[in-house]
């Protein structure tokens, strides 16, 4: 029975990191809940996460969501910056992270929502503003932080593609599956590498979060009002993670 639950999570979990991002602080907690240590969930959080992406971006893909000839410049940094991540996890305590996350997850709230119609707007890129040093050194200490513990990367990548580069809400979370699909991989293998994955639930919540991964992609690629829905449950999954980490 319980193994039927953490996959109906996962497949929840999958659809939230596919719209909005944050899926993962919920799937941590519940893998240190099934007996696995900080940092033997967070390696074995990666296995999900890299099939989860990889659905997710086929799909955008197939559908003609996303288009990355303009994007080169978020996805070299963003990678780069995860393995950097990636090896400092292995050697640190993620618990360190917990007060300056809370922190973060307040900061993302109010950026969310100042000014809402700039997450609601319909371009796609805005040229040069996008390719500046600090947004590529921006995204490269983004890239760092998803590969030291990935919860909420997903939101912080938004933020970055949305409100740095003017791309529109639904373009961005194709490209934002995308940096995360690439990295991914070299990620865990460096957590495979350092012997902290759990198999056997690492490739459960991986069926789970991939089946969540194509419903929100195919939700996000169909649907004419899913940037306004993404943009709600972006903020719920904010402010939730924040009742988590405070009160919780």
């Amino acid at each position: 029975m319980i193994y039927i639950l953490i996959l109906l999570v996962s497949i929840v979990v999958g659809f939230i990191n596919t719209l909005a991002g944050s899926g993962s602080l919920v799937m941590l907690p519940i893998l240190m809940a099934m007996g696995l240590p900080p940092h033997i969930a967070n390696g074995t959080n990666r296995v999900a996460i890299f099939f989860q992406s990889v659905v997710g971006t086929t799909t955008f893909f197939r559908t003609k969501t996303i288009k990355i000839d303009s994007a080169w410049w978020a996805i070299v940094p963003c990678v780069l910056g995860a393995v950097v991540g990636a090896w400092l996890a292995t050697i640190t305590n993620p618990d360190t992270l917990k007060d300056l996350i809370g922190i973060l997850m307040i900061v993302m709230l109010g950026v969310i929502i100042f000014k809402p119609e700039r997450w609601l707007q319909p371009s796609q890129n805005s040229g040069e503003r996008s390719k500046t040093l600090v947004s590529i050194v921006v995204m490269f200490l983004i890239g760092i932080y998803g590969g030291f513990i990935q919860a909420s990367i997903g939101v912080l990548l938004l933020i970055g593609l949305v409100l740095g580069s003017n791309y529109s809400l639904n373009y961005a979370n194709g490209i934002k599956m995308l940096i995360v699909a690439l990295y991914a991989l070299p990620v865990l293998l460096v957590f495979v590498w350092y012997n902290q994955v759990d198999w056997a639930w690492g490739l459960l919540t991986a069926v789970g979060q991939s089946i969540g991964a194509y419903l929100g992609a195919k939700f996000a690629a169909h649907y004419k009002h899913a940037d306004l829905w993404t943009y709600r449950l972006l903020i719920l999954v904010v402010v939730v993670s924040i009742i988590q980490f405070y009160f919780l």
